[in-house]
């Protein structure tokens, strides 16, 4: 015999499960928590008046004695980049603003996708890249200065600091604008790309959701104008940082075209359209920071008002489930190994394992 147990609606109903309102308000307290004792950690390394801002000084000490020398470098970057209270800030700020004008209602603002990339591709992923874009940027500083000196503007490197990081940004942006519409031509590069275009649940942290690989192609392309005008290494490291920030912003899931705005930059909007799922979107908004390339080479979309689905088509994409225990460390490894295993397969001698195969299981079943 069945049951039915009937609540009794003049009682509040009992649940052992907190709110998710009451979660993401914890969560966003604790952030902003967080920022404020870095901005008072930074204040009181400058001597209580909070000048110079150098974001790494209240780590200085822990990195000088515990870190290896030949790695104090670039911990002192990592610190100016992942202990930055900007960085807190602008994201504090995006999760309110995902809140109140999300591009997907649905959406909760701490998915399980937004978790995988924060997780995933901001914490883990930081790691590596810190690491291995570290040694290889200097690499490329140092091969730049020793065989490619020639190729400096003298003359351009001696105009005001302004104009030339003007200049730099901008030719620097219309480099961007290339190597992103090479990526989706050339098939290779794009199974490398795909990983970026798989998040189904667009986030701040989406924006790092790129294969190691890919920086090989980028970071050459990107660092070589900074290089010929002869920008200060100090200056181009920061503003990367602040261009990289921007491009967490138009990454959320966000409803806003910026209005008239959007004729000069991109927005949550444009790149939406960029990530969608739908046929008709494939190939259009490249831009990564000024919209106007896309105009010029006639790859922007006419919508400003469309939020379409995002993802890829590929149904055997590792896509994230969960992220409880170490989910998400597989997930992470996996979709790293997403375009190996689909190169793999679409050579000749995987094509043959794989017919080998097939031929062994046809002849064993009965």
């Amino acid at each position: 015999m069945q049951v039915e147990v009937v609540e009794n609606p003049g009682q509040p109903t009992r649940t052992d499960q907190p709110s998710r309102r009451m979660i993401w308000v914890v969560l966003l307290i604790g952030l902003l928590g967080f920022t404020a004792v870095l901005v008072w950690l930074t204040t009181q390394a400058q001597g209580g008046d909070g000048s110079g801002w150098d974001l790494t000084s209240p780590f200085a000490y822990l990195i000088e004695t515990y870190c290896p020398a030949s790695l104090q470098s670039l911990a002192q970057k990592a610190a100016q980049v992942y202990l930055s209270p900007w960085l807190y800030l602008l994201m504090a700020a995006v999760f309110m603003a995902e809140k109140v004008i999300p591009a997907d209602r649905e959406q909760r603002v701490f998915s399980v996708g937004m978790m995988q990339d924060f997780l995933g591709w901001f914490v883990l992923g930081s790691l590596v890249r810190v690491a291995v874009l570290g040694i290889f940027v200097s690499g490329l500083y140092w091969f730049c200065e020793r065989y490619l000196a020639g190729l400096r503007i003298e003359a351009v490197a001696a105009w005001h600091v302004v104009v030339v990081a003007a200049l730099a940004v901008l030719a620097g942006d219309l480099l961007n604008w290339f190597h992103h519409f090479v990526r989706h031509k050339i098939s290779v590069l794009w199974l490398f790309h795909t990983i970026h275009h798989s998040q189904k649940q667009m986030n701040m942290f989406t924006d790092l959701r790129v294969h190691l690989a890919e920086y090989v192609v980028t970071k050459p392309i990107t660092i070589f104008p900074l290089f010929v005008m002869g920008l200060d290494v100090k200056l181009a490291f920061w503003l990367t940082l602040v261009l990289e920030s921007y491009s967490r912003v138009y990454h959320g899931n966000l409803r806003t075209n910026y209005g008239l705005l959007r004729y000069v930059l991109v927005t949550p909007q444009s790149h939406r359209i960029h990530h969608s799922i739908e046929p008709r979107h494939a190939d259009k908004n490249f831009a990564v920071l000024f919209s106007f390339w896309d105009r010029l080479f006639g790859t922007q979309w006419a919508g400003c008002d469309d939020y379409p689905e995002t993802g890829v088509g590929d149904g055997a994409f590792p896509h994230e489930q969960s992220v409880g225990g170490i989910r998400v460390i597989t997930n992470y490894l996996w979709q790293l190994a997403y375009p190996f295993q689909k190169i793999w397969a679409g050579s000749r001698w995987g094509r043959d394992v794989e017919d080998y195969a097939v031929m062994n299981r046809s002849e064993d079943t009965p």
